[in-house]
């Protein structure tokens, strides 16, 4: 059944798709694997426990990070309800331009993730490159869905 619902959807509508996937695994990547721990220290007898910080997590740009993912979890569902065979629905605009629309938030909402972690109090001082490489596929995840549904949104207005 899969197989039939993406021959349905044209090829720059998958690749929004393979955005949505990379904006997942630059989530989970930045959630899970960019973070920085301290061990802890044991100083005239009384030990100090140490610490663990998710950069990507930290302070408002996880708000942003969420707002992201649900964005691109969004794009996927609006490609499904679009294909799946039950399903007519009256959209109240043009189908392309929601699809552009969720994945150009996905990628302002990466490009806030970005900029709130250059500008911490604090700096970057101490950041792993983890955090920059789930920076990169959650970013770019974002651009990939934006461009290819910009793409689809020229062709449907050539259609017209």
């Amino acid at each position: 059944m899969l197989k039939e619902l993406w021959a349905k959807v044209n090829a720059n509508q998958k690749f929004v798709a393979y955005g949505a996937v990379g904006v997942l695994v630059g989530w989970i990547v930045g959630q899970f694997i960019a973070t920085a721990s301290s061990p802890g220290v044991s100083y005239l007898g009384t030990t100090i426990g140490g610490y663990s910080i998710s950069y990507f997590s930290a302070g408002n740009a996880s708000l942003f990070a969420i707002l992201g993912l649900v964005g691109a979890i969004a794009a996927v569902v609006v490609l499904y309800l679009k294909v799946a065979p039950s399903m007519n629905i009256t959209w109240p605009m043009p189908f392309a331009q929601i699809l552009l629309g969720i994945s150009g938030a996905v990628l302002v909402c990466g490009v806030l993730v970005l900029l709130m972690q250059f500008t911490r109090a604090g700096g970057l001082d101490g950041a792993p490159i983890t955090l920059w490489l789930a920076d990169i596929i959650f970013i770019g995840g974002g651009a990939a869905m934006t461009w290819f549904a910009y793409q689809d949104y020229l062709v449907s207005k050539t259609v017209i």
